[in-house]
């Protein structure tokens, strides 16, 4: 499977994703990343890696943990941010994200809609690239970024372990 698009770093930054295989992990303890502020159970112990993101007025690491199985590759990518958006900014920078996304896969988004995850605006998509299909879901907690995929080879695909992922990631 390809990773997709975690350079989606929303309007003001960018970059790329790798990818790299993972071991089955038999228990569903969840993977806590306390440099990344965040805990979630994972279908295998994720591969961390750190890209540099370099713009203009930015210079920012983006940490992307990424487990792969046989069906199903997730992935929670990270970036504190220099500042929290303002309110008024979150669904621009919200819809960016998926524009990029889409655009860092040459993939065209076949569905997003808003959402609330935790409490905070967030957005999902469905974005068909090239021998896959992205769910994405974006969100701001405060000058912290989270992107959510979970990524299959179909549309009609299931996938258990991006499901799994999104209802037991917790931040710290």
């Amino acid at each position: 499977m390809v990773v997709a698009s975690l350079a989606v770093v929303l309007a003001a930054c960018g970059g790329q994703s790798g990818s790299s295989s993972t071991k089955p992990t038999p228990t569903v303890t969840p993977y806590v990343a306390t440099e990344s502020g965040f805990s979630a159970v994972f279908p295998a112990t994720p591969a961390k890696q750190t890209q540099k993101v370099n713009q203009p007025g930015i210079n920012a690491d983006l940490t992307l943990y990424t487990a792969t199985t046989n069906d199903e590759q997730v992935i929670v990518g990270y970036e504190p941010l220099p500042l929290a958006p303002q309110q008024s900014e979150i669904q621009s920078r919200l819809d960016a994200g998926v524009a990029g996304s889409a655009s860092n896969t040459n993939g065209t988004v076949l569905s997003k809609s808003n959402t609330t995850f935790l409490g905070q605006p967030a957005e999902d998509a469905v974005i068909q690239a090239q021998g896959a299909v992205v769910h994405e879901r974006i969100v701001f907690f405060g000058a912290k970024l989270y992107i959510f995929e979970g990524i299959t080879r179909t549309t009609d695909a299931k996938h258990p372990a991006y499901d799994t992922l999104l209802a037991t990631f917790k931040t710290l």
